[in-house]
């Protein structure tokens, strides 16, 4: 049998870029910043969750629909960092394509002082 079957519009992640610089980080206090992302796909995509894959912590739950085409801000706080060097690798969770379940990944850096 062959033929050609339309795919079932979804929505699909980025976040771009993959590896966010934060930039300068206090270790005294919470830190508030903005993670993009963006829906490349043809219907709309609902994200549930940030959560830090190094830290075992959840930074962000809820329910955010981006549109087709569109994207959105999704604000998180960082908290109890220590000095030097900050590294965390996140899985951002939605019903997207390239979601299958385990989360989308994407790097934070920043410099703690």
């Amino acid at each position: 049998m062959v033929g050609y079957v339309e795919p079932i519009p979804m929505g699909v992640m980025e976040v771009n870029p993959r590896k966010v610089d934060l930039g300068t980080l206090a270790a005294d206090r919470p830190n508030k910043v903005s993670l993009k992302v963006a829906n490349a796909g043809d219907a709309p995509m609902k994200v549930t969750a940030v959560k830090s894959q190094k830290f075992a912590k959840t930074y962000w739950e809820g329910e955010l629909t981006v549109p087709a085409g569109q994207s959105a801000d999704i604000a998180v706080t960082l908290e109890g960092l220590k000095a030097g060097r900050f590294l965390d690798m996140v899985l951002v969770y939605s019903d997207a394509r390239n979601d299958i379940g385990k989360g989308y990944k994407a790097v934070l850096i920043g410099n703690v002082e």
